[in-house]
């Protein structure tokens, strides 16, 4: 089967193009995770509501009102207590698989499928974040930055690095190679050198958080579901190409979202938590054969990225998308900045 190449127009010697639709607006997905995300909502809405009013239920409220459990609202009225968490968390991702769609200049217009994914969550930078939430009401919101790394079975680790018992993906193709029909399977390291997202795969996401009824004074669980982001630190190489040609990048990728369920246990200022997320993100980025400063120059990558597309030139040399999904599992520990609420003037 050959893949159709497709063109825009940027200027004479402009080059191929990514689809103008992305693979997983084609295919539902969208429609899919809010189907989950609002029944998921809906069910934790009701079991929110059974747990208040159980027996018993009324003592719990009156020992959150003196502030023994993770709401600070006054019993008698008056300003409630302001209150922001500081955390940081450890997280393990496990990828589902995914296509990857490649374009070049020279002729290459290629769909790999089905390529496996790799965390390598405890090889630094290690995976996990940070975030800020706001009080301990029962709703809040938080801004969540999250560093995973996502590596492609080359048989190597994050960065190239040596691993044990190394899995080389072999791969269903469909395009075409520098003009050529494509061969119907292959090894991943005839496209490949290096295809990765490890400094890492990173996501900024803003997410509405909603508190179910305490298990205890201490102990109370949370549901989020929110959306932001994606940027990678895209690495993307060739086989037999200089290394000039090599694209090192961090870029704005694309959407990413989160859908989370997680407990939280406090101790005076200080809280525990360990949590479930599902995270997606579409990355289409772009091959650029530009280089970050030690790979630590997301600043300016994103500059340089925000220049070529004002100048037109963002798939001048070709670009990859993909699907990152991932289930995680999430363990940390934050610290409640309190405030104290203004005193009204007499």
């Amino acid at each position: 089967m050959r893949v159709p190449i497709l063109q825009r127009t940027v200027g004479p010697d402009a080059g191929p193009s990514l689809p103008t639709t992305p693979v997983w607006a084609k295919s539902g997905l969208v429609e899919r995770m809010s189907s989950i995300a609002t029944a998921f909502l809906l069910a934790a809405m009701a079991v929110n509501g059974v747990l208040s009013a159980a027996p018993g239920g009324e003592d719990v409220r009156e020992a959150q009102t003196h502030g023994k459990a993770l709401s600070s609202i006054p019993a008698h009225g008056g300003a409630a207590e302001r209150e922001t968490l500081i955390a940081g968390y450890l997280a393990q991702p496990f990828y589902h698989r995914s296509d990857v769609h490649l374009t070049r200049p020279d002729g290459t217009d290629l769909m790999a499928k089905g390529l496996g994914w790799d965390g390598d969550a405890l090889k630094f930078p290690i995976d996990g974040g940070v975030r800020a939430v706001t009080g301990p009401h029962t709703f809040g919101f938080m801004i969540d930055f999250l560093h995973n790394k996502a590596v492609s079975r080359l048989g190597r680790g994050a960065h190239g690095r040596r691993i044990p018992n190394p899995v080389i993906d072999e791969v269903d193709l469909e395009g075409t190679i520098k003009g050529n029909p494509a061969p119907s399977r292959a090894k991943l390291t005839d496209v490949f050198t290096r295809l990765e997202f490890t400094h890492g795969h990173n996501v900024l996401l803003f997410t509405p958080i909603m508190r179910l009824a305490a298990v205890t004074p201490q102990i109370r669980p949370y549901i989020g579901i929110g959306g932001g982001f994606a940027l990678p630190h895209v690495e993307v190489w060739f086989p037999g190409e200089e290394e000039s040609r090599r694209t090192n990048e961090y870029q704005f990728a694309g959407p990413a979202a989160q859908l989370l369920a997680g407990i939280e246990f406090r101790s005076g200022n200080m809280s525990y938590f360990v949590e479930y997320k599902f995270t997606w993100a579409h990355i289409s980025a772009a091959l650029s054969e530009t280089q970050s400063w030690r790979n630590f120059d997301m600043p300016g990558d994103l500059l340089r990225q925000l220049g070529r597309w004002w100048r037109g030139e963002t798939d001048r040399l070709g670009g990859v998308r993909t699907t990152l999904a991932a289930h995680q599992v999430v363990g940390g520990a934050g610290y409640w900045l309190k405030r104290a609420p203004a005193t009204p003037a007499p």
